[in-house]
Formats: structure tokens, C-alpha cells, sequence
């Protein structure tokens, strides 16, 4: 099941063209988008955040000039500064989250303009000095949940979840069912029972699995890629409503690794605690 605010990330530096009235001389617009950076020189987690920060903040206010292919000529852009956080380090580069909202005011010949916002939150990077991938949490599979209770699916409180980022398969979102790499997951609970065992195929770089389990307590995750060594992990959910039970992330790395971590350093960047895969 593919979930989501859109199956496919349109290109930023290419807006839709669409017929727009054309505004007075009086009246400031904004019609060209701003290059986006390209990754050089990558010495430092300050040049990694330095380099998110810019590319996030022109990323939106792009989207914005492009009006989502509904609105008028842009009027006003107002792009606030990127939040990021580094959240991941390597020999090869950095692993950033980062969070930026932006609004626009749009031209109408009829006095009444429009109006659009762009939340583009929870972003993952790696960036490197040779590469930059940027996967977002609009477009991601989810998977069918473990647990199916009634309680589990009415409920407001996020249950056990898990993400799986690949940072090494370059996305196709033309063509979503092929391609990436395949995980093997198992989840043991503290009497050593499979909870959940599973293969995961990463055709796109973003899976979510929600509704592990609903049930406070030790686990043991363990996960490997095809003829990789396996990774563990101890899952402590012991106390409901901390970022365990919702921001944990088997992370395939740019150089084809696979790590576990828990990707929540803050509240405006971490990976969100609910509203994801809602059935």
C-alpha cells in the first residue's frame, strides 16, 4: 500500500506551467525559482546542517513560485529558516533531518487572492561531497499492521512502529514496484516470541510497518540485508508515549550498510508520532 500526501516528489526547479492572469505593473511577483545546491566540500556536520538549511529553504520557496499548478503568479513568499539536526555520522557523510514551512500569497484579478502553505517536515538527508539524497515523508509504503485489534485501530496513541530508509537505491517514482534492496526483519519480544517476521522489499526509499505491537515491554530486533551480516537492536517500550515506539529506523546507507537508529532528536525535525498510515 503506498501512503502518503503524494505517490511522486515533483521536481522543484521545474513548476507547472498553467494559464495565469497576468498582474499590474504595480504589483511585485515572483516567477523564477532559485538553483538548488549541489554538495561540495562536506568536511564538517556544521557545513552538512549549513548545507540542508539552504537547500530546504529554496526547496520550498520553489514549490511556492510553482503554485502546486492551482494558484495564480505568486505575490508574497514567506519561507521560514530550516530546522535540521544531524542524526547520523559516517566516514562517508551525514545523515540530516530537517523541517521548513514556507506560504505564498497569490495574484487574483478579482480581488480576493489565494493563499498556499508548504510544510515540507521530517525530510531525511545524506549528504556527502559528492552526493545528496533527500527522501521525504510524503511518499512511503506501508505495510499491513501486526497488530488488527479493534483497539489498535482506533487508537490516538501511536503503536510500536518502525521505519526503513534506503539512501542507496536512487528512487523511481515512475516505477515504484521495482528495484532496492531486500531486509529481513524479526521482532522477539522478552519471552522470546516472534512478534514479527518479515521481508521488506525497498523500492521506495521510504517503508513504514505501523502497529508492531501495542504492548509495553522489551523486544529484540534483528534485520540483515541478502548476504549481509545481522544488525540487532534492543527495542525498549517499556514506557508508552516516547519516541521508541514511533521513530525507530532501519536505515540502509548510501554505502549499502545497514543501521538501526532511533531518529527523534527533536520535536520539529523527528520523524512524526502519529497520522502515519492511517487505514
Amino acid at each position: 500500500m503506498l501512503a502518503g500526501c503524494a505517490t511522486r516528489e515533483r521536481d522543484s526547479r521545474s513548476p507547472v506551467s498553467t494559464s495565469q492572469p497576468t498582474p499590474p505593473p504595480d504589483v511585485t511577483t515572483f516567477t523564477e525559482t532559485k538553483p538548488l545546491p549541489e554538495p561540495s566540500d562536506v568536511s564538517s556536520r556544521a557545513v552538512a546542517q549549513s548545507f540542508v538549511e539552504t537547500y530546504e529553504q529554496r526547496y520550498v520557496y520553489n514549490e511556492l513560485v510553482g503554485g502546486f499548478g492551482s494558484s495564480g503568479v505568486a505575490a508574497k513568499i514567506t519561507v521560514e529558516p530550516a530546522r535540521v539536526a544531524v542524526v547520523h555520522t559516517t566516514d562517508s557523510g551525514y545523515y540530516v533531518l530537517s523541517s521548513c514551512r514556507g506560504s505564498a500569497r497569490y495574484f487574483d484579478p478579482d480581488g480576493s487572492p489565494s493563499s498556499a502553505t508548504r510544510n515540507a517536515s521530517s525530510v531525511a538527508h545524506f549528504v556527502s561531497d559528492e552526493l545528496h539524497r533527500r527522501i521525504p515523508f510524503n511518499a512511503y509504503r506501508c505495510e499491513r499492521p501486526v497488530v488488527q485489534t479493534a483497539t489498535a485501530n482506533n487508537s490516538d496513541e501511536p503503536l510500536a512502529r518502525l521505519q526503513i530508509y534506503d539512501f542507496e537505491t536512487k528512487p523511481d517514482y515512475e516505477d515504484f514496484e521495482q528495484g532496492g534492496r531486500t531486509v529481513d526483519v524479526t521482532v522477539r519480544n522478552a519471552d522470546e516470541e516472534v512478534i514479527l517476521e518479515q521481508a521488506y522489499q525497498t523500492s521506495l526509499p521510504l517503508t513504514v510497518q505501523p502497529a508492531v505491537t501495542e504492548t509495553p515491554g522489551s523486544y529484540t530486533l534483528a534485520a540483515s540485508l541478502t548476504d549481509g551480516p545481522t544488525v540487532q537492536y534492543e527495542w525498549d517500550l517499556s514506557t508508552p508515549g516516547t519516541p521508541s515506539w514511533w521513530a525507530l529506523c532501519l536505515v540502509i546507507t548510501a554505502g549499502g550498510t545497514l543501521a538501526i537508529k532511533l531518529w527523534y532528536p527533536n520535536e520539529e525535525v523527528g520523524v512524526p508520532s502519529n497520522g502515519v498510515c492511517r487505514h
